[in-house]
């Protein structure tokens, strides 16, 4: 059988050769820029391969504006942040109109709680506050003192009008503490802000927290990520680790995990570290977190459900 291709399918068969060659140069152009900002008590680190350093440094300044945004937003350091505002009204009565992105994390948080049957959860901040000062005064607090903090802590005690997207605490003296899950979700926003503006391939990493898109041009296979010593090839996830090897607090010769128990209202006392690759870095970041004080086949079933792996 003879095939003939007209004039019209020979110019279209030249045009898109033509693309694909035009597109092959673009990517082999592609080269590595890496920059950072302090945020969020820890430094982020954003590497992208782009046509160009001043092309690269624009659009990363524009994810670390964002990042400063969302600092603004989620800091529970900040007496001026939005999560702070919001707390100040905790046991008023009042419903609060909230940001998309307060909005988004906490939905995303309940849910976290929710799934992990209250081992995760962002309302911790009061025993948060509570070790922050028996860390300085390097003393444990009494039975009192945690009692008194866990009386106000559980998601139970966020009420929601989706409606109008408002947001009321219900019992005074609640604080709301994103520590779990604060920096997966800042690095899932910042990618999105990379994504948008061009760049096809980015890694952004900060304090244990790892998000990653496509493979670099110069690794197909995906991005090198080492955990516990083993070399994986990664992309297009999340990738987060929870410990004690750098945050904990020493009391009376022993140690406590930064990772506070919502449940005990004390910090894991046997030191070790768990890491977990997931969908986006704020699902490995929270999975992590909770991983980290669940029993272990309790949290295998877990992070099945989630699809997420665990390396040990």
């Amino acid at each position: 059988m003879q095939i003939f291709f007209s004039r019209n399918t020979t110019s279209k068969r030249n045009s898109f050769l033509g693309l694909f060659l035009f597109l092959s140069l673009q990517l082999s152009a592609q080269k590595r820029f890496e920059f950072t900002h302090p945020q969020m008590g820890t430094i982020f680190r954003v590497v992208v391969y782009a046509s160009d350093s001043a092309v690269a440094r624009d659009i990363t300044k524009k994810a670390f504006v964002r990042l400063d945004e969302l600092n603004m937003a989620l800091s529970d350091y900040r007496e001026d942040s939005e999560v702070n505002t919001l707390c100040r009204t905790a046991g008023s009565g009042q419903y609060v109109k909230v940001s998309a992105d307060l909005w988004n994390i906490l939905q995303a948080s309940v849910n976290a709680a929710q799934l992990s049957e209250g081992n995760f959860d962002v309302t911790i901040g009061p025993l948060t506050q509570l070790w922050r000062r028996m860390k300085r005064q390097k003393q444990l607090p009494t039975p009192t003192q945690i009692s008194e903090a866990k009386a106000k802590i559980g998601i139970d005690k966020i009420v929601f009008n989706k409606t109008n997207q408002l947001v009321m605490l219900k019992t005074k003296g609640m604080r709301l503490d994103f520590g779990g899950i604060g920096k997966g979700f800042a690095e899932d926003e910042m990618m999105k802000v990379l994504k948008e503006n061009g760049i096809k391939s980015a890694l952004i990493e900060a304090g244990g927290n790892i998000v990653v898109s496509n493979s670099p041009t110069d690794s197909p296979k995906g991005w090198e990520i080492i955990i516990n010593n083993e070399k994986y090839f990664l992309k297009n996830c999340g990738i987060s680790t929870s410990g004690d090897a750098y945050q904990f607090v020493e009391i009376d010769g022993k140690k406590y995990a930064h990772i506070l128990d919502p449940k005990t209202g004390i910090g894991f006392a046997e030191p070790h570290q768990i890491s977990i690759i997931a969908k986006n870095g704020t699902a490995s970041d929270w999975i992590s977190t909770a991983l980290y004080l669940i029993p272990k086949e309790k949290g295998e079933r877990l992070a099945k459900k989630q699809k997420a792996k665990i390396i040990q």
